[in-house]
């Protein structure tokens, strides 16, 4: 019978008073019980240290590591630089994982001897609890079969191992050089700049279908932050992973499909600035004249990022939004609405999906022509968009 090990799990915490008990509960309650759980408070303001202080004093499986505010980036340096597990996982703060979940993770990994364990997760949008897989298939890979999907599935945009290192059980010796690294100046892509390049340094990955956490889009964080120099933070992932992937032909060609969603999901009038030539907007679906009157599909990330780009620049109206989550975006003084309501509005000149998968984007095209709406008025992104080689 193989050694039991040691999991250390890293709980990043910034201002997370609100449901921080329920995510360390979720951790301490696991029925897999040799782990050290780190809570690595980075200046939060509130009473997130107050809790944190309360486990440690009840659990001595719990370290509490108090640091100045610093990022996300920084937080996760400070865990793994005090982690004596022989791996690493993580929980973040807002979420929570089931009792089994990593039980289930160390034994995929005792099983198959991988120095990465991956594993799917449920993505919760209030009562709604969607399963997120990746596009590799469940199995045990050399690194080397990983490399054609690793990053860019081949449908848009899907990735080849979801990038989220909280999906993870990783060697901790991997972290320790590839955690470490990470410039502490990205704040898009934290997962993406540790998981991908933690892939090129480990011999074998475990793919499961093993689904015990629960990324939990919470109702307080349902409008998406803006940060100043976006563009310029993009850009520094970018020369970051350039630099991981080491100039290699097949994870470049991965990576520009990803510049193309990084940059579609954050900061979409860069796309129409750099493909734009009649002074079209919203290119990624085609191209649209700018007095269009707009039904806009989708009030998440995307949805968010499309409606408050054309409400600040004055472009095409949006007549009505919807989501099927409607109630919670609602909740947040947002003015969406339920996706029957198209059905009462005839003056409008075109859908516009907001939504980056094409599978799901091929559900909403169903529904849509179930309600005999016409599929020339639904645009989701334009096939000469996905295929174009992006090297921005």
């Amino acid at each position: 019978m193989a050694e039991r090990m040691k999991i250390s799990v890293i709980v990043p915490i910034y201002n997370a008073e609100k449901n921080l008990e329920q995510c360390v509960d979720s951790i301490i309650h696991q029925s897999y019980s040799d782990m050290q759980i780190i809570l690595v408070n980075d200046g939060s303001t509130d009473k997130s240290e107050n809790i944190c202080k309360r486990y440690a004093d009840i659990d001595n499986r719990v370290l509490y590591i108090a640091k100045s505010n610093g990022g996300l980036v920084s937080a996760r340096k400070e865990g793994v630089l005090n982690a004596n597990g022989d791996f690493i996982g993580w929980v973040d703060a807002d979420d929570w994982v089931e009792m089994d979940y990593f039980a289930d993770m160390a034994a995929a990994q005792n099983e198959t001897a991988a120095d990465i364990v991956c594993a799917t997760h449920y993505h919760d949008i209030g009562k709604d609890s969607r399963k997120i897989v990746g596009a590799v298939p469940i199995g045990t890979y050399e690194r080397e079969d990983l490399l054609p999907y690793l990053l860019y599935g081949g449908k848009f945009f899907e990735f080849g191992i979801q990038p989220h290192v909280w999906s993870k059980l990783f060697r901790r010796n991997i972290l320790l050089e590839t955690q470490l690294k990470v410039d502490e100046r990205i704040i898009y892509g934290e997962d993406v700049s540790v998981t991908y390049p933690s892939i090129l340094k480990a011999d074998r990955v475990c793919v499961t279908d093993i689904t015990g956490y629960h990324y939990v889009q919470r109702q307080h964080t349902m409008a998406k932050k803006e940060f100043p120099k976006e563009e310029e933070r993009l850009s520094i992932l970018f020369r970051y992973m350039k630099q991981e992937f080491d100039v290699s032909e097949v994870l470049e060609s991965q990576l520009n499909q990803y510049k193309k969603y990084a940059f579609l999901m954050r900061q979409p009038h860069i796309l129409d600035q750099c493909l734009s030539q009649n002074g079209e907007i919203l290119m990624p679906y085609g191209g649209i004249d700018k007095n269009s009157r707009v039904i806009l599909y989708g009030a998440g990330v995307l949805g968010q990022k499309i409606y408050y780009y054309l409400k600040q620049y004055g472009l095409a109206r949006v007549v009505l939004w919807v989501d099927n989550n409607y109630e919670i975006y609602q909740s947040q003084n947002m003015e969406v609405y339920a996706p029957k309501e198209i059905k009462e509005l005839s003056s409008y000149d075109l859908i516009v999906i907001a939504n980056s998968s094409e599978c799901i984007a091929a559900v909403i095209i169903e529904s849509l022509c179930k309600m005999e709406i016409p599929r020339i008025k639904i645009r989701w992104l334009a096939s000469l968009f996905i295929d174009i080689d992006f090297r921005m």
